[in-house]
């Protein structure tokens, strides 16, 4: 939201709300924490990066870095987070990933959006934890969740993001309790310290489900393949305490008009997992087409080598948590699970890390290796030229005038467009020009090169260390003891082994490879 939201009272909170992708980060200081704790490790992979590769100019560490973090996301979901949301079922439904399929939509349904995934909402403790390095509790205390909202001085003014951290991964999430789904601090006090009147989350969910047009509950009992309902006993198999079936009939009438949102988090759960059958599915099959309808998913082939694949794979929210936290030193291996203290939890020097060094440029020539556009238009950056103020355009651009209005009739505004237009391709198209001219001069070099390789295989002849040419079958002295001989092209030398001798001294003759006894060269008339 506005910087304003955090900014109620200037005697309280005289920080403003912090910026990040989404102006949701500041609802509650948990996000704010999460925020900025990917926001630090994301630094920390571009500077890493930099160090690895200082000649990569800015927009390659930038998307470099994006790519790792988003794989990081990914992985940790995926392989940290979803198994113990889904349980076996669940993973059985989710399936093994078997590549990318381009007839998968990888959208974002509108029931998932809109009333599934929220039931996460289900597991937010009413207490943020506070702890400090010891893993008690900090001086300001524990905070109650309606004081945490659009409250960044707290974390500026009261230990910054660890203790928050800590308290989310050290104490347990929120314990299912069917007659209290939601805690009273969502329900009746959110957003209370930003608003005259507090709001009720439950009574938002259910109704932008109906701002939706979200179908109702027996709708999605159809889709997932469970039973149709007809009547509230036939609810029995995945609601089974009587009260609650008695509290929806005596609300809807009727089971074909349950809300859906209600109705999910109201199944009982399927065993060893946090969801019911209906939610089961409609996770399950939201999660296989965001991985199997992703054409960068990061564990789509090429998408990373796969010596950078494996340390994507070394990846945790616990070293996140280390890499990122101000004095963070001490983590439970798996940090979705809760650990008791001191027992079950480690240094941090025991977390495995990703190895960044898979992602540094081994080149001849760095000149313009990572330079974002050195070989290619293909990509952008971050923002679209287009989209730009004028400042920050090409000089040539900023001739173009500015049109005083953009009515329908405004022939000045076309014209206008037009010229852009104009401007706007011809350095495109110049550019390619000389991109296709220089790859067909490379291809044209790599042809004489060929050329040259194939005809020094062809040859038959062969070239000693002097450069003197010998036919085939030719066989020359290298040296008083090797001899080479000439084949097809090829050089093979073959050095003389000298027998063993009698007598103590033997003699080295004069282009004779080994030595003889002086005595025995006499007798056979073969002294000089």
């Amino acid at each position: 939201g506005p910087p304003t939201e955090c900014m109620r009272d200037e005697n309280e909170s005289p920080i403003p709300c912090f910026l990040a992708g989404d102006h949701r980060a500041n609802e509650q200081l948990g996000l704010t924490s999460m925020h900025t704790l990917w926001f630090r490790e994301h630094n920390r992979i571009a500077t890493e990066l930099l160090k690895l590769n200082p000649h990569w100019d800015g927009d390659t560490i930038y998307h470099e870095t994006r790519k790792i973090v988003g794989a990081e996301v990914q992985h940790i979901t995926y392989s940290h987070w979803l198994p113990k949301i889904l349980g076996v079922v669940g993973l059985k439904m989710l399936g093994e990933y078997k590549g990318y399929d381009p007839n998968v939509n990888s959208g974002i349904t509108n029931e998932f959006a809109t009333a599934a995934f929220r039931f996460g909402h289900t597991l937010i403790n009413p207490v943020l934890y506070r702890l400090d390095e010891n893993f008690e509790t900090i001086p300001q205390g524990h905070i109650s969740l309606h004081k945490a909202f659009f409250s960044p001085f707290r974390i500026v003014n009261e230990g910054g993001i660890d203790p928050l951290l800590r308290g989310l991964f050290g104490t347990a999430g929120k314990m299912r309790v069917t007659s209290q789904l939601l805690n009273t601090e969502l329900t009746e006090r959110l957003f209370s310290m930003a608003r005259a009147v507090a709001l009720d989350l439950a009574a938002m969910n259910i109704q932008r489900g109906r701002d939706h047009g979200i179908p109702p509950y027996h709708e999605f009992r159809v889709y997932c393949n469970l039973s149709s309902t007809h009547t509230f006993e036939d609810l029995k198999n995945e609601i089974k305490n009587p009260e609650i079936r008695e509290k929806l009939k005596r609300l809807y009438g009727s089971p074909l008009n349950i809300d859906l949102f209600p109705a999910l988090i109201l199944e009982d759960l399927v065993p060893g997992s946090r969801l019911g059958p209906t939610l089961m599915c409609l996770l399950s099959t939201q999660f296989k087409r965001l991985r199997d309808g992703d054409r960068l998913w990061y564990e789509n082939p090429g998408v990373f080598s796969p010596a950078q694949l494996t340390q994507i794979k070394q990846s945790s929210l616990a070293r996140v948590l280390c890499d990122n936290g101000d004095n963070i030193t001490r983590v439970q291996r798996d940090v979705f699970r809760v650990a008791e203290f001191p027992h079950g939890y480690g240094s941090c020097a025991e977390v495995p890390k990703v190895d960044l060094r898979m992602w540094q440029d081994c080149c001849e020539d760095c000149r313009t290796r990572g330079q974002f556009n050195a070989f290619s238009y293909h990509f952008r950056g971050r923002r679209s030229l287009d989209y730009s103020f004028r400042e920050d355009k090409p000089s040539k651009y900023l001739k173009i005038p500015r049109a005083s209005s953009f009515t329908r009739g405004n022939t000045f505004f076309n014209s206008t467009t037009s010229s852009f237009d104009e401007h706007k391709k011809a350095p495109i198209m110049n550019d390619f020009k000389e991109f296709v001219g220089d790859m067909q001069k490379t291809i044209t070099d790599l042809r004489k090169q060929i050329k040259k390789l194939e005809s020094r295989l062809s040859r038959t002849e062969c070239t000693d260390e002097n450069g003197k040419s010998y036919s085939s079958n030719d066989t020359w002295k290298k040296d008083p003891c090797t001899t080479c001989e000439c084949k097809v092209g090829q050089v093979t030398c073959y050095v003389e082994s000298c027998p063993s001798l009698d007598c103590a001294t033997p003699v080295k003759l004069k282009g004779i490879c080994c030595p003889v006894c002086l005595k025995q060269t006499v007798s056979k008339g073969n002294a000089p």
